[in-house]
């Protein structure tokens, strides 16, 4: 498996003090998938403690650290960002998804460790030093086969962000979702698991689909057979097949650019919705996504078409400078321009002042 030259001298010095570091998670499963990632995890067995760790890679870079109850130590090397951490295991102990106690063990082996992931294909560890996979759970296999399985009922029905992760994993790769797994997370669905949420997490997962999904209807199709078409507004059969079509077409133009694309993508979705500012609202947190989406629904509403609305030709000042004082009436001026602006009744500055001449 195909690592960063840069990483074999700290892979080495870890050896060199009786550590063994292993890839594991996301690296692993798009390295098996032939996709490139420049987010590197791994696993530290035989580390005394976080002290001696950061001791250990101090010479290598600048070090960030990820929360001492995490016990993540954070490295960039080059285009990569490389976590190092101790195996752990995770006890429900509250609220939500962040609701865990992290416990570190010395001597937890690998598939005691990966048995907190979520799924099998997140599961699947590398040694580097002898060049092997490690693989408890039958990741690799359900990734030959496409398919989305839980490594623990337990340990999955603990955190409710992992069905929304269940969505958009399917949606990014195509995969069919085990029952299993789908009948629990129909049953955490309808005992409120995505009320647990905040709205910055619900968002991050569905970016996550819309960005990265070549077809997003996929995932939330998935969603939809989990219980959870009500997060995006509950449409009816008719509206939400139309939403999800329009939202595949509407990938298809994306260029990368999330301040261009999430906008189009999430008025794609909502445009039927009775109150889409509301389900923005939501499941959203950014006040410019909120509010270029508004836009983007405004003006399909009135074209039929999914982008984002054209500059308004007449402004104030145009009004102003025919002699009109400013008044409740220009609110209602302005928008009547507008419309004629999208209605192709005039199409250049000029044509807008003809037009606007008529109207005093």
């Amino acid at each position: 498996m195909k690592l960063p030259v840069d990483l074999y001298p700290i892979l080495e010095k870890l050896h060199a003090h009786h550590i063994i570091p292993i890839v594991v998670g996301g690296y692993v499963r798009d390295m098996l998938l032939g996709l490139d990632s420049k987010d590197i995890d791994i696993e530290l067995y035989g580390v005394s403690s976080l002290e001696e760790l950061e001791k250990l890679l101090k010479p290598f870079g600048k070090l960030g650290v990820y929360g001492k109850s995490f016990g993540v130590l954070k490295l960039k090397l080059h285009e990569c960002d490389i976590d190092f951490s101790p195996p752990r295991t995770e006890s429900k102990n509250g609220f939500g998804h962040t609701g865990f106690a992290v416990e570190f063990t010395q001597d937890l082996d690998f598939k005691s460790a990966s048995a907190r992931r979520d799924f099998t294909i997140n599961a699947i560890g590398y040694d580097p030093k002898i060049q092997t996979i490690l693989d408890p759970h039958g990741g690799v296999e359900d990734l030959r086969n496409k398919h989305l399985r839980y490594v623990s009922a337990v340990s999955f029905g603990d955190d409710p962000l992992r069905v929304l992760r269940a969505v958009q994993f399917a949606g990014r790769f195509e995969l069919t979702c085990d029952n299993d797994l789908l009948v629990l997370c129909q049953t955490m669905i309808a005992h409120g698991a995505l009320e647990e949420l905040p709205k910055e997490r619900i968002f991050e997962e569905l970016k996550k689909l819309l960005m990265l999904c070549t077809k997003p209807s996929l995932g939330l199709r998935l969603l939809d057979s989990m219980g959870g078409r009500y997060l995006l507004g509950g449409l009816d059969d008719t509206l939400w097949e139309k939403s999800l079509e329009r939202c595949d077409d509407t990938s298809l133009i994306r260029t990368g650019d999330e301040r261009h694309d999430l906008p189009l993508l999430l008025a794609s979705l909502l445009l039927n919705v009775k109150h889409p500012k509301a389900i923005l609202e939501h499941i959203c947190f950014h006040g410019w996504l909120i509010r270029l989406s508004s836009e983007v629904i405004d003006y399909a509403l009135k074209t039929d078409t999914i982008a984002f609305p054209p500059k308004p030709l007449l402004q104030g000042r145009d009004l102003i400078a025919l002699g009109l004082l400013p008044s409740q009436d220009f609110k209602s001026i302005l928008e009547e321009a507008f419309e004629a602006q999208i209605r192709g009744v005039f199409q250049t500055y000029e044509e807008a002042q003809a037009w606007l001449v008529t109207k005093r």
